[in-house]
């Protein structure tokens, strides 16, 4: 990990995806989707997301997406944004379901 950036593979694609704890959702960008050629699911367009700049978006829908991690593999649920700062953002609910442990001293 570098910073708050760590380096994964998502779907056998290796990319550095941005850590953001204060993020309730995982989320990629409709750009990197359409790359990844995954499936979108138009489940999610009922919320609305606070994103950092204080704003509000709408999901354009969920995908599912494999995730590696040191070895270790999982499907996961991510929110497509239309426009997103980074393709992968690692949200919280990523964080709790991966049992990822954060040691900043270590960084």
């Amino acid at each position: 990990m570098t910073g708050n950036q760590l380096d994964v593979i998502i779907d056998k694609k290796p990319i550095r995806a941005l850590v953001d704890s204060g993020a309730s959702f995982s989320v990629i960008s409709d750009k990197y989707r359409r790359f990844l050629k995954k499936v979108l699911f138009a489940d999610a367009k009922s919320v609305m997301l606070k994103v950092a700049d204080g704003n509000f978006v709408r999901p354009i829908g969920k995908c599912v997406l494999r995730v590696r991690i040191n070895n270790r593999e999982l499907p996961f649920e991510f929110i497509v944004l239309s426009h997103c700062s980074h393709d992968v953002i690692l949200g919280w609910d990523f964080l709790e379901a991966s049992q990822a442990v954060i040691d900043c001293g270590q960084k």
